[in-house]
């Protein structure tokens, strides 16, 4: 499990900004932005709200969150490995579920 500061790097990389390209955009410092992702302070509420919605994704995604209510292990764990996945990678195992679930809409018809 990432912490907050880990989260937020993570986040920017994914969206494909630097800390000044961020700081830029968001009219902030790229002194704060580094001192958030080090977790040399902690970013305040409304900051990670501006944040999830200059991303358009929710807070809880924005901070690692995950929920899942699920009592199957086996489930948990394969949601667990989808949500850390690229937006291309999350296709092909879109793929290979949907492949596998017509596979076994046949096998039923038996």
């Amino acid at each position: 499990m990432m912490n907050l500061g880990e989260c937020l790097a993570w986040q920017r990389k994914k969206h494909n900004f630097t800390q000044l390209e961020l700081s830029d955009r968001l009219n902030i410092s790229q002194q704060v932005i580094s001192n958030y992702e080090r977790n040399i302070t902690s970013p305040p509420i409304d900051f990670l709200q501006l944040l999830a919605d200059f991303y358009s994704i929710s807070v809880d995604e924005l901070i690692g969150r995950r929920v899942f209510k699920t009592e199957n292990n086996i489930e948990k764990q394969i949601l667990d490995i989808i949500v850390n996945l690229d937006e291309t990678e999350k296709e092909l195992s879109f793929v290979i579920i949907s492949a596998l679930s017509q596979y076994r809409g046949k096998k039923d018809d038996k």
